[in-house]
């Protein structure tokens, strides 16, 4: 009972299972941060994606979507959809731009503040459930993995991340 599924899958000689491919293993933790997120920020009522976009105004200020969306790493359309019940909360403001009438600029609100400074104590106690099994010193070295991951394969994304501008 206590062999993972990739010493299982060997025993059962199945070479190079499906189980032990970092694309699998992946896709199950963030799963299970999802689930971990959900249930840590119940209170607040935030999805992942809502709290990333919260956090990213705060941290860069007032931003134009599509540079709100490389920022949180979305597309397009996922960021529409998301700033839309943002907004509907009165969590964020999008006002046309001066510069470009098309262009919406992305604000967050003193109710979104308030609302992610009660969010981001649960959001760190998610973070810290989701690298539980791990030492600490593992939690760095997945964190600097991860990182670079990331930062190696960005140009693959369907959504670059990039920082803003200043």
């Amino acid at each position: 009972r206590g062999m993972s599924d990739a010493a299982a899958a060997s025993e059962h000689g199945q070479q190079d299972s499906f189980l032990d491919m970092p694309g699998h293993l992946l896709r199950r933790c963030h799963q299970i941060g999802v689930a971990v997120f959900l249930e840590e920020c119940r209170a607040v009522d935030l999805t992942p994606l809502q709290f990333g976009l919260l956090a990213a105004l705060a941290q860069f200020g007032a931003m134009d979507q599509a540079s709100l969306g490389r920022v949180a790493a979305l597309d397009r359309t996922t960021i529409v959809v998301v700033l839309g019940k943002l907004a509907q909360r009165e969590l964020v403001t999008r006002t046309p731009s001066r510069k470009d009438r098309r262009s919406k600029i992305v604000a967050i609100t003193d109710t979104g503040r308030d609302l992610l400074a009660r969010a981001l104590p649960l959001a760190r106690q998610a973070q810290e459930r989701m690298v539980e099994p791990l030492s600490p010193s593992e939690r760095a070295q997945l964190t600097t993995l991860l990182a670079k991951m990331a930062d190696g394969n960005n140009r693959l994304s369907r959504a670059p991340h990039s920082l803003p501008q200043s």
